[in-house]
Order: C-alpha cells, then structure tokens, then sequence
C-alpha cells in the first residue's frame, strides 16, 4: 500500500501547473504559417507520416463507398479523430522547436509518451464519433427511409425532395458533434504529448481555452476544417500535405495558448 501510495503521489508532483492565455485577433494565421514552415522544414517525415492516413482512408473509402452513411460518417468522423491522428506531427514540430531533424519514428514515440492519457482520449473521441455515425444514419432514415440506393446513390440522394431539409439537419447535428469534439481536443492531444497530464485535466483546460479565446478559437476551426476539406477533395491524397500542415500548426496553436504557472 506504502508503494502505491509513494507512486500516485509522485504522478501528482509530477502534473505541472496549467495557465491559459489570451491571444490577439492574427493567431490563427500565425499558428497556419508556422504549421507550412514545419511542413517545409521537414516535407519527407511529414509526407510520409501523412501518406499512412492517406492510404488507409482509401482502403475504408473503397471498402465502404456502396454505403453512402458510412462514407459521410468516415468523412466527418475523420475531423473527429484528427487531433489524434496528429500526434506524430505534434512530436516533430517539437524536435524542430529544439533545433533539432524530426524523423518518421517520432510517431511511435508520440503514442508512447503519456500513453495511458492518450488511449483514454482515443476512447472519448471513439465514443463521439460512434454518436456521429448513430446520429448521421438515424437522420438518414428520417429522410430516405423509403429510397432504393443504387449505384449511382448519390445521385438519387441529391435529387430527392428531401434532401434540402436532410442536409440542414445532418449539418447542424454534424456541427454540433464537432463543435464538442474541437473543444475537448484541440489543446488536449498536443498538451497529452507534451507532459504528463491525466486526460480529464487535458480535456478542461482545452475547453478553457476555447472559453478565453472564442474568436480566434472559432477562425482556427474554420482553417483546420478548411485544410482537411482540401485534403478530401482530392480523393484522401491531399490530406498527406493537408494534414501535415495542419497537425504542425496545433502545435504552435498549443503552445501559444498554454504555459505553465
């Protein structure tokens, strides 16, 4: 008992100090330029890192694209797990801010490092993204319950007499998932590879920060959003540039909102 005792007080010495800061109105374009400065300063690690999602988004969109709820899901659920996706270029933006190279292995050791936080946050975002996708195929139902898909799905979705009313509901329900999973994750991931922090403390000083900074939280939503759309629209392929830009500029966003006391 004296040995679990002496080691839960050492975790507990161990959590540092949390403050959240104020930003000015630019911070979000300066977190976007120094993400394409990383991105420049390190394209073969960055590429390839984000070249394993590329991939492994077209296998699930292959696999799934007869099924028109999960590839909207896969889509929207893809912005739900992005910050930890991210984790490798967290860790890379950091050796850079050291003066030192990043290499590809950084990725490992980002899912090593406070690994037990980082799985416990992997498990809240899983259990958003499970919601999206109960929430996205009930919305569905409501409105198509009674259409045929066929292969050209798409088509009949967007010329049926409900798809105006569909989409509006299915965006607002999307929005508000996101709006949740932004605010619990965008300082949380970068902050849970960064120091040992338990993922309940990670998740509300996130939100803290989106509180403090409502404005240029709001824009920086806009820009990542934006960053994984383009990547999107290319078929997954430009998500191994988009992501990559985007994860290196979460860094910089984390560590101009956070600072130990």
């Amino acid at each position: 008992m004296a040995t679990i005792s002496s080691t839960n007080q050492a975790i507990m010495n161990e959590t540092p100090r949390l403050m959240v800061r104020k930003v000015d109105s630019e911070a979000s374009m300066r977190w976007l330029n120094a993400g394409i400065k990383d991105f420049k300063a390190s394209p073969a690690a960055s590429i390839t890192y984000g070249m394993v999602y590329v991939v492994l988004g077209l296998i699930l969109a292959w696999l799934s694209w007869a099924n028109p709820i999960f590839v909207t899901s896969l889509a929207t659920g893809f912005l739900i797990l992005g910050p930890i996706v991210a984790v490798g270029f967290y860790c890379m933006s950091r050796t850079l801010e050291q003066g030192n190279k990043p290499h590809f292995s950084q990725g490992i050791d980002g899912l090593r490092f406070n690994g037990v936080s980082l799985a416990s946050f992997a498990m809240v975002l899983g259990v958003l993204m499970g919601i999206w996708a109960v929430i996205s195929s009930v919305t569905v139902a409501m409105f198509f319950n009674s259409v045929t898909i066929t292969d050209n799905w798409l088509d009949t979705l967007i010329g049926h007499e409900q798809f105006v009313p569909f989409l509006f509901v299915w965006a607002l329900s999307g929005a508000a998932v996101a709006a949740v999973a932004f605010s619990i994750s965008v300082i949380s991931v970068p902050l849970i590879t960064d120091k040992r922090v338990d993922v309940i403390t990670a998740m509300i000083i996130s939100v803290k920060a989106v509180m403090a900074n409502p404005g240029v939280m709001l824009s920086w939503a806009f820009i990542l959003a934006t960053l994984m759309f383009l990547g999107f629209i290319f078929f997954f392929v430009g998500l191994a540039i988009t992501l990559p830009i985007a994860g290196h500029a979460s860094w910089h966003a984390y560590r101009d909102l956070i600072a130990e006391e």
